[in-house]
C-alpha cells in the first residue's frame, strides 16, 4: 500500500503542480500512460470543483487531496480524496447535463465526466469543508 498527500492553494495556477505531483505519483506505481491521463482529468476535474465551488474562489483556503493505492487480489485499487474548506455543493442534486434544455450550458459537466471514469464513493460535508472520495482502476 502507498499514501500520497498533497496541499494546494485555491488556485487555478496550481494545477501544474497538481499534473506535476499526478506524474511523479504515477510513474512511481507504475501506472500506464492512458490511465495518467485519465487519472489527471478525473483529478483536475474534482480540484477545479474545489476551488470554484467548495472555497469559492478563496486562495487563502486550501484543497487538501490525498491518494492510496494498493492491490488486493489481482485488483488494483487507487482511493482518492478532495477536500476543501468551503461549502461544497450536493453532487446527488446536479442536473444531468444531457437533458436537451442544459446542453447548450457552458458549465455542469464536471460530476458527469468524473463519472464516466471514477466511481464516486461518497460526499462528506461539514462546517470545515466537503470532502469527495473516488475510486479508480489503475491499468
Amino acid at each position: 500500500m502507498s499514501a500520497y498527500n498533497l496541499v494546494l492553494s485555491s488556485s487555478f495556477d496550481e494545477c501544474r503542480k497538481l499534473e506535476d505531483f499526478l506524474e511523479v505519483m504515477s510513474e512511481r506505481e507504475g501506472f500506464s500512460e492512458a490511465f495518467l491521463l485519465e487519472l489527471e482529468f478525473v483529478v483536475k476535474e474534482a480540484f477545479i470543483n474545489a476551488v470554484i465551488h467548495g472555497n469559492a474562489g478563496n486562495s487563502e483556503k486550501n484543497v487538501c487531496l490525498s491518494f492510496e493505492s494498493f492491490q488486493k487480489d489481482f485488483s488494483r485499487t487507487l482511493l482518492i480524496d478532495v477536500s476543501d474548506c468551503g461549502s461544497g455543493f450536493a453532487i446527488h442534486d446536479i442536473d444531468d447535463p444531457r437533458d436537451p434544455d442544459l446542453v447548450m450550458k457552458s458549465s455542469g459537466r464536471g460530476i458527469f465526466l468524473i463519472r464516466a471514469y471514477a466511481e464516486i464513493l461518497d460526499q462528506d460535508c461539514s462546517e470545515n469543508g466537503c470532502k469527495l472520495s473516488l475510486r479508480m482502476r489503475p491499468y
